[in-house]
């Protein structure tokens, strides 16, 4: 700790207080914006559904309420009786998600990930932080979710998530802007989410048989081309891809997923895998308008 010299600095003619928290933008570490990329419309539809998968790195998280739970700060007090501040705390807060369970189990994988939280105010302003280098950020943080019972009283508390940030100090170069759309406009950038799940294991010629349904219904998705089908990682190599796709017309999809060996198509062993997911685009196209959780296919 060290003691600068203090200047005042006067009172602005504006006194508006800050709004409630809606929502969080969560963005992969190290996402930085420029002033007007942060107020950016299509900068954030390109984070949050572009088509290419690099250029993915954001997702919204709305809220139905939460509540400030950072520790109070550490005072210190002397043998003559004198108080000083020793440290201020990482700030946090306790959130529930406006989502479905179905959402709130493709959420699990996010725990012990840092990541960069915008957070959307209720007066339609976005709060983050500046860095030294004038870029503005998201505050870092890590999350965690519950594993538990339904609440007994209020079902608006049902899905749970603990928003750790990182420091403090952010919150002390913390930076507001007014953008032109509202949380809802951004919220509904987020692609429809699709559940998949396997319905006949790996098998030989890499033949694997999933189901595609609308997240949290029964109903089949169908129309997936071939290109729509993409392995995200896998521990087989060279060259892992989906090289043929069967749709049934019912939501049911025999893929052949394998490995290059030389030019050569060869099967997974025990102990190699592929994770796969689905995603589908507008007709521009432009931005994805659905979206799967990932799915991982075991030799």
């Amino acid at each position: 700790m060290k003691c600068t010299t203090p200047y005042f600095a006067g009172l602005g003619d504006c006194q508006k207080l800050m709004q409630k928290v809606i929502g969080i933008g969560l963005l992969e570490k190290g996402t930085t914006f420029t002033k007007t990329t942060f107020i950016s419309e299509t900068a954030w539809n390109v984070g949050i559904s572009s088509v290419t998968a690099a250029s993915r790195n954001a997702t919204v998280l709305p809220f139905t309420n939460y509540e400030r739970t950072t520790s109070d700060a550490t005072i210190n007090e002397t043998n003559l009786g004198y108080k000083d501040k020793d440290s201020d705390p990482a700030p946090s807060l306790q959130g529930w998600l406006d989502i479905s369970y179905c959402d709130y189990k493709t959420l699990f994988d996010l725990e012990g990930t840092a990541f960069e939280a915008v957070l959307f105010l209720q007066d339609n302003t976005q709060f983050g932080t500046r860095k030294s280098d004038g870029t503005v950020k998201g505050f870092r943080c890590k999350l965690n979710f519950r594993k538990d019972l339904p609440p007994s009283d209020n079902n608006q508390s049902s899905y749970p998530v603990e928003i750790h940030f990182r420091s403090a100090q952010e919150f002390e170069n913390g930076y507001i802007d007014d953008p032109d759309y509202t949380f809802d406009d951004i919220l509904d950038m987020v692609p429809v989410g699709i559940d998949v799940s396997i319905l006949t294991e790996y098998a030989a010629g890499g033949v694997v048989v999933v189901k595609a349904v609308n997240r949290c219904t029964n109903n089949g998705h169908t129309g997936f081309l071939l290109a729509d089908w993409v392995v995200l990682e896998s521990n087989a190599k060279p060259t892992v891809t989906v090289s043929v796709m069967v749709d049934d017309g019912l939501g049911q999809y025999t893929l052949t997923i394998r490995k290059d060996m030389a030019g050569v198509p060869a099967d997974f062993v025990a102990g190699e895998y592929a994770i796969i997911q689905v995603t589908d685009e507008d007709a521009t196209p432009t931005y994805l308008t659905y979206m799967s959780h990932s799915l991982k296919i075991s030799g």
